[in-house]
């Protein structure tokens, strides 16, 4: 649909199907005279989209930049990353949420999948994200790639074929099935909305989205209902919560088992601070990992393992939380994150809450016995129990 631009922010942007799905929509959109910018982390464990690959995106028309590629030897300017997600069209509607562009977040992995939550914004607010995004973009810590020819050996050839039959299969199923997917998304209006950020760099000033988080979590009167992939609270954190709960705050959080996750060291900081969630009095679920009742393939090769990966919760049954923030240290104290907040909106925030509720029956509630070890830790997989314990 994009007319004039296409704004992409990724924290992850891989190189396989999915990527290349998206990438395929970027070019057809420069081929007809849209603007299209994109900008991705340059974190060392997950960054893929190397010059070689930016220098063929730009020759069709795509303009690719690297957030923060400072040596690994910086050791605390390395550690921030833009956690952020955006994909921002004409400047006019916007998509966000949990999601990175990645097989593993669209149901296309047959290794694992993540179950997560987008929202798609259309109005006068989504003037400020975009802001927000030419911030990033024009930020010191926003990088052009080396895209000469003598930068890097070119890419395999494949990845920008015009004729690539797994592509166009996915686009056929989604074409074909167009209209049972419009059932899956619920259509709603905000009109006291609240969009946060993160401002470049490694600077705790920079920080916003956390302050945003704690100043709103004051003001809940009956009901917290959250989901986050990871569950890691610090004394702060911790202390916000119990605060919460104090007043009369009911507080459930659905997260992830180490069966379900695909980052056993966040299991591990979270079994290590069980004792104080339990004294808190936080209702904890734990994903069991196993495929979800209406999941769909499009290969129909169906994965086992899956894991929730949303950033969203619901609080007092009227007001929406949704955006890139998990509840960790990093989240907090390193990443840059993005936030939304619609406030009074029932009818929207119940449907978020039902979909985490629906989430959770396929989970675990912990501190119902003495032993919630047993059924945080519980998997097939002995190498990753074996991390766990390492970590």
């Amino acid at each position: 649909k994009a007319k004039k631009t296409l704004d992409l922010e990724y924290f992850i942007y891989e190189l396989d199907l999915s990527s290349q799905l998206i990438t395929r929509k970027l070019i057809a959109a420069a081929k007809r005279g849209v603007k299209v910018r994109l900008l991705v982390d340059f974190s060392a464990p997950v960054f893929k989209l190397k010059p070689q690959f930016a220098r063929e995106l730009n020759r069709h028309g795509v303009d690719v930049r690297y957030y923060n590629t400072t040596s690994l030897l910086r050791f605390i300017s390395v550690q921030h990353r833009s956690h952020r997600k955006l994909l921002i069209m004409d400047g006019t509607s916007v998509i966000t949420g949990g999601r990175n562009v990645g097989d593993d977040y669209f149901n296309l992995s047959s290794r694992y999948n993540f179950l997560d939550s987008d929202v798609l914004i259309e109005g006068e607010i989504v003037a400020a994200i975009l802001k927000g995004f030419d911030r990033y973009w024009n930020s010191n810590l926003s990088e052009v790639p080396d895209i000469s020819e003598e930068s890097e050996a070119g890419n395999d050839g494949t990845f920008f074929s015009s004729e690539l039959p797994e592509v166009e299969r996915v686009f056929e199923h989604l074409e074909a099935h167009k209209d049972s997917i419009a059932t899956l998304n619920y259509r709603s209006s905000c009109s006291d909305l609240t969009y946060a950020t993160d401002l470049p760099g490694v600077f705790v000033q920079n920080r916003r989205v956390y302050t945003e988080l704690s100043k709103f979590l004051e003001s809940a009167d009956s009901e917290l209902i959250g989901e986050s992939p990871y569950f890691v609270l610090k004394k702060d954190g911790l202390e916000l919560l119990r605060q919460t709960i104090a007043k009369g705050v009911k507080t459930t959080i659905l997260t992830n088992s180490l069966e379900s996750t695909d980052a056993f060291y966040t299991v591990s900081a979270l079994a290590l601070t069980l004792d104080q969630v339990a004294a808190a009095g936080i209702d904890l679920r734990v994903f069991s990992g196993s495929k979800p009742p209406n999941a769909k393939m499009i290969d129909g090769k169906m994965t086992e393992k899956w894991g929730v990966h949303a950033k969203r919760a619901v609080v007092d049954g009227k007001h929406l939380l949704i955006g890139t923030y998990n509840v960790d240290p990093r989240s907090a104290n390193l990443n840059s994150e993005l936030l939304i907040i619609c406030r009074n909106q029932p009818d929207l925030a119940n449907y978020a809450r039902d979909s985490i509720l629906h989430r959770a029956k396929d989970s675990t509630k912990l501190f119902t016995t003495e032993d919630s070890w047993s059924a945080l830790i519980e998997t097939d997989d002995t190498t990753k129990r074996l991390l766990f314990y390492l970590a």
